[in-house]
């Protein structure tokens, strides 16, 4: 979303470039929410990730369990 260029962060929106601070507050206001916003999906996205594969791993540690007290004894 904001890049840094000669010092100024500055704002990349479709093909136009805007020097951040040059924009009303308002705008400032949104641009920041707009990076926050990023912030929290990238962070949720790691979570995510972390959710999935803990998921899969006890997943796969129960079918590992489940399949060894599947195999008839070798005792008999």
């Amino acid at each position: 979303m904001a890049e840094v260029t000669d010092q100024e962060p500055v704002l990349v929106l479709g093909d136009k470039k805007y020097i951040i601070s040059d924009l009303e507050p308002q705008a400032q206001y949104y641009v920041s929410q707009i990076n926050f916003v990023q912030q929290q999906i990238d962070k949720t996205k790691q979570e995510l990730d972390r959710h999935t594969m803990a998921y899969n791993g006890f997943q796969a540690n129960l079918i590992s369990m489940l399949e060894d007290t599947e195999k008839p004894s070798e005792e008999g």
